[in-house]
């Protein structure tokens, strides 16, 4: 059986980046592995603490793994996530020691396919930027997940709408230009995406566009409108 590795810094970036590519390989006989950096922590309540809120947040991403495809997911180490600062976080760490930590997964798992996010971190989060290039170093040959920045326009226009005025997104959702050649893994099941998706806010995945806009406005609403406009059952991706 044929192996492929992704490696993300939070839970629910396997949605985001790679969940069509997931789908389509673990459709196509290939066992699919996952390592996360962190617990997702700064995506639960602050009220729940830091250790119950990795519980919840991994108890999410086991259910996420079933519908995505992923046969087993484990931790690339023990950072937390606190919105991408701060000690403790993969933004805040030596590089060589998160190189020495993909290295220690691609040990492990022996992939014939790595998976993660592009060099922007798709979103420009630290967290994410810096685990894909940690990922890049570490590895011969990556498909790094990239955005079209004319589906990232069309996404806002959309948005805009329905936000009332108010902004969505950090404003490091930038995507790539026509001049930069990427690949596509298409899949085949958009609802095990959208139910995914689901499991970390209800109805961000199902709902229609002008009923998720409740509550923060945050990158995973301006990403859910990408997701429309890119189609939900196709991943972009650069190689390295």
């Amino acid at each position: 059986m044929r192996t492929a590795l992704v490696v993300h810094a939070h839970p629910d970036d396997e949605v985001f980046a790679t969940g069509a590519a997931t789908i389509a390989l673990s459709d196509a006989g290939w066992r699919v592995v996952l390592r996360v950096a962190t617990g997702g922590e700064a995506s639960e309540d602050p009220a729940l603490g830091e250790v119950e809120a990795r519980r919840v947040r991994t108890e999410k991403l086991s259910r996420s793994c079933e519908l995505l495809g992923i046969a087993e997911w484990g931790w690339l180490g023990d950072w937390v996530d606190r919105g991408g600062a701060g000690a403790g976080t993969v933004a805040n760490e030596e590089s060589a020691v998160l190189v020495d930590a993909v290295r220690r997964a691609l040990g492990e798992v022996r992939p014939e396919l790595v998976l993660t996010v592009g060099s922007d971190g798709l979103t420009g989060h630290p967290d994410h930027v810096a685990i894909g290039a940690a990922v890049r170093e570490a590895a011969d040959d990556v498909l790094g997940a990239r955005l079209r920045a004319a589906d990232v326009v069309a996404a806002h226009k959309s948005l805009k709408e329905y936000a009332g005025g108010r902004p969505v997104g950090s404003g490091r959702v930038l995507g790539v230009g026509n001049e930069t050649v990427l690949e596509e893994i298409r899949g085949t099941a958009e609802d095990r995406r959208r139910q995914a998706l689901d499991v970390y806010r209800a109805g961000l995945g199902t709902l229609p566009l002008d009923q998720v806009l409740g509550g923060r406005l945050g990158d995973s609403v301006l990403l859910r409108a990408v997701l429309d406009v890119a189609g939900w059952d196709r991943d972009l991706f650069e190689r390295s």
